[in-house]
């Protein structure tokens, strides 16, 4: 029960800022960039797998979401879940390069899928070409009044929860131990029969249907998308949440996406470069906090262990 604990200020977080929907909606993004950094979380620290690619992921649950919503007037939880049925299946396709490749060569290879999968989008007709879509729905089964940002946020905060649930649990799963095991090292791993093969592929699967159904929910959230949000920079930015907030862990990742997500939006009035201070403040996480923000919060436990 106590590892829920933590998930209690999230609950509460939107209530002193009822009468300002601007920033519940700015809540709702940073939940919904959460699950997309989780998604890159689950296939680079559990997995070892090395992905800038993950933005084409994102953008096809946000495309397949809106084309469905939009064109063929399915309702948004049917599109939602097909979103990222086909993002996952699009992740096991990217998954097979990573059987052969590894390391820095898979981050060529899926950076050359983010890039070719946003210059698709571009071409065709039925995306919108470069000028996207515009006039996305609010989805219906945000209930009540579904324009209510309140409402969004905690649709969003449930969909972070039962991933947490699901996540804890295959952590301790023989899965999850297989997973750990090829990150640490895939040598050892084969050696002890760990499927390689079967667990890359899920990796990518999993990874890529989380991100797919982020991305449904931005798409969604926005109400208008084009290919110009889905580039390299959304890649690097997922990773980087991970990095920041604290690798191998949901509150970590949360926390991740408000520092990169929420500062823009609290410097907007100011005549400050952002991606200088999110830099600057990268460079300093990664020297003095290598476990991430996070760290802070558990930085008590450093004073209960004995220096021999």
């Amino acid at each position: 029960m106590k590892k829920y604990l933590w998930f209690i200020p999230f609950v509460l977080v939107p209530l002193p800022f009822l009468g300002y929907p601007f920033l519940l909606s700015i809540f709702v993004l940073i939940g919904i960039y959460t699950i997309a950094a989780i998604g890159m979380d689950v296939l680079t620290t559990w997995a070892g797998q090395i992905s800038i690619g993950n933005a084409a992921f994102f953008a096809v649950g946000a495309y397949t979401s809106a084309i469905l919503v939009v064109n063929f007037h399915v309702p948004f939880l049917i599109a939602f879940l097909i979103s990222g049925l086909f993002a996952m299946i699009i992740g096991i396709v990217v998954g097979l390069p990573a059987l052969r490749v590894s390391g820095f060569y898979l981050a060529v290879v899926t950076m050359a899928f983010g890039i070719a999968v946003q210059q698709i989008i571009g071409v065709f007709q039925i995306t919108g070409g470069y000028n996207g879509i515009r006039n996305i729905p609010v989805p219906s089964f945000w209930i009540l009044k579904a324009s209510n940002p309140v409402y969004q946020y905690y649709v969003v905060l449930t969909i972070i929860f039962l991933i947490f649930i699901v996540l804890s649990r295959i952590s301790f799963s023989k899965s999850g131990l297989a997973l750990f095991a090829m990150r640490d090292s895939e040598i050892a791993a084969r050696a002890f029969g760990v499927n390689l093969l079967k667990y890359k592929l899920a990796a990518f699967a999993a990874s890529a249907a989380l991100t797919g159904l982020a991305g449904s929910l931005y798409a969604s959230a926005i109400g208008f998308i084009s290919p110009s949000q889905f580039d390299l920079t959304l890649s690097l930015d997922l990773l980087a949440m991970v990095i920041v907030g604290g690798a191998g862990s949901v509150m970590g990742v949360m926390i991740g996406a408000a520092f990169f997500v929420g500062l823009p939006f609290l410097l907007s009035g100011y005549n400050i470069s952002i991606t200088i201070i999110q830099g600057v403040a990268l460079i300093v996480i990664l020297l003095f906090l290598p476990k991430g923000l996070l760290q802070i919060f558990k930085i008590r436990d450093l004073f209960k262990k004995k220096v021999i």
